[in-house]
């Protein structure tokens, strides 16, 4: 536990935001959502651990946080997807228990951690980057398209969503306002690594060995890769490996440059 507690940073933003509720009078809200996100990430941070891979930071901001971890981008969908839900099982575990203390807080603390609770609940179930709700439609388009068309298609959905959340939440106050320039960022930021992301998938399926479920002899395009399955390419009547297909991919890029 104590190796964990050593990863968790505190964004510098938090510190503003928990010296403005000081000066409001806001500092109960501003603690108890602080342990709500803190909670919200403890979750992903039981699966994990639970699958072995190693936590390089966890980082809390004035709304939320996220839990960066060291993995390889071909790694299961599954186990990501069960890590991307675990905040939304611990939110629902804290329901529950604030639920059985209701008898023993004030009303206005009950109100406080339910209504917090349920609101960081459904912000990050939207399907906005760096939220869970864009990892999960993110790693569900990955079952079905290749990482390439999944990036793509989650990217418009992030946009879209993005779009559709500002023009609902905008009001003339500076929370919303940073929380709205803190997703654009991350989304303008994300696209910008789109390149490097792909490359390093390319990589990845080169240089390792992965336990694939299906094999597709018919693929024509690097760009048609998916993830958890292994492909080959047809040339002149004769069959070409993904990995010996990747390398002249990378060998071409490298002569360009």
């Amino acid at each position: 536990m104590m190796s964990i507690l050593k990863k968790i940073k505190i964004n510098n933003w938090t510190w503003v935001f928990v010296l403005i509720a000081l000066l409001c009078g806001y500092i109960k809200n501003i603690f108890i959502v602080f342990i709500i996100c803190l909670f919200h990430e403890l979750g992903h941070v039981f699966f994990i651990r639970l699958f072995k891979y190693k936590i390089i930071k966890i980082e809390l901001f004035p709304f939320g946080g996220w839990t960066i971890i060291d993995k390889r981008i071909n790694s299961s969908i599954t186990k990501d997807i069960i890590i991307s839900v675990g905040g939304f099982i611990n939110q629902i575990i804290l329901f529950l228990f604030i639920y059985s203390l209701r008898d023993y807080l004030s009303v206005i603390t009950y109100n406080l951690i339910y209504n917090y609770n349920f609101i960081i609940l459904i912000f990050n179930i939207l399907p906005i980057v760096p939220l869970d709700g864009y990892q999960i439609i993110h790693l569900l388009l990955e079952k079905y398209f290749s990482y390439y068309k999944a990036y793509i298609l989650s990217y418009i959905v992030s946009l879209l969503s993005l779009i559709i959340f500002i023009i609902y939440i905008y009001k003339t106050n500076y929370y919303n306002t940073y929380i709205i320039v803190f997703l654009i960022y991350k989304l303008v930021e994300d696209i910008k690594n789109f390149k490097y992301m792909v490359n390093r998938f390319l990589i990845e399926r080169y240089l390792g060995e992965f336990k694939y479920k299906k094999i597709n002899n018919r693929t024509k395009s690097i760009r048609e890769l998916r993830k958890e399955v292994y492909h080959y390419f047809k040339k002149d009547n004769k069959y070409i490996s993904e990995k010996n297909k990747i390398k002249e991919h990378l060998y071409r890029k490298f002569v360009d440059i």
